[in-house]
């Protein structure tokens, strides 16, 4: 029950709602496109990606200095929020 807790306040955000429509529309995408597309600092949307992470929708994965993020379609959460951005 706790994990489901933590999932829903994960997506009860309208920042990190923005950030899984953008992976959603195209992945990966590295930190710094997801900033510039939703148009906030590269530290606040680092945040709000850790809390995806944390909650496993989000995968990250490093190469050379660059961080890409894509998402974790089998999420069960993930699944239902995604079917609400066609």
């Amino acid at each position: 029950m706790r994990e489901l807790t933590r999932c829903l306040k994960a997506v009860a955000n309208e920042r990190r709602l923005m950030i899984l429509r953008e992976l959603s529309r195209r992945e990966p995408l590295t930190i710094n496109m997801i900033a510039k597309r939703i148009e906030l600092s590269l530290k606040a949307t680092s945040k709000h990606i850790h809390r995806l992470v944390d909650c496993e929708m989000i995968e990250r994965t490093q190469k050379s200095l660059s961080v890409w993020c894509s998402l974790n379609r089998k999420h069960p959460v993930l699944r239902s929020v995604l079917s609400h951005f066609k």
